[in-house]
């Protein structure tokens, strides 16, 4: 009797471990839910990576542009700087340079990890792509600015120019 207690508390005990051990159908469910959140954010800001190249190649044509009418015209562009193309290029690269740095650290979802451990991990990753997200439109939204800007400046200089030699 006393060892068939014995093998039934065995039982009763083993059985609460190996149910004690795992996560539920729910743990799993609300982990890979936020893990493709996770990955749809990523692919959503790596869409707009060409964007922001494109961007940056006007921002060039605009600034050589800006310098040529800087150096024939003097007098007409005092205080026409290209300050701020200079910074919106500043915010593209450091834009960009966040995703690299996000790509680097980034570790893939691990379903055997603890759920606790999961659920921080991918809210860390959620919310840093979240602030990506906000300095990529920052980013776009800047030299979208200066590159009208100047483009406008430009286009009215050379009609004013343009006036005077006739």
């Amino acid at each position: 009797m006393k060892q068939m207690l014995l093998a039934l508390s065995l039982v009763v005990l083993a059985a609460c471990l190996f149910t004690g051990c795992g996560k539920s159908d729910e743990m799993k469910k609300i982990e890979a839910a936020l893990n493709t959140e996770v990955m749809d954010k990523h692919d959503v800001i790596m869409k707009l990576v060409p964007e922001l190249d494109g961007l940056t190649s006007r921002i060039s044509a605009v600034m050589a542009t800006h310098d040529s009418l800087v150096k024939k015209y003097p007098a007409l562009t005092t205080g026409h700087t290209a300050g701020d193309l200079v910074a919106a290029q500043e915010k593209i690269t450091a834009a960009k340079a966040a995703m690299d740095a996000w790509m680097r650290a980034f570790r893939p979802y691990d379903p055997d990890a603890k759920h606790d451990a999961v659920i921080a991990g991918l809210n860390v990753q959620k919310d840093e792509l979240v602030a990506m997200e906000k300095q990529f439109a920052e980013a776009r939204q800047a030299a979208t600015a200066a590159i009208t800007a100047h483009e406008t400046a430009s286009s009215d200089l050379i009609a004013r120019t343009a006036k005077k030699k006739h």
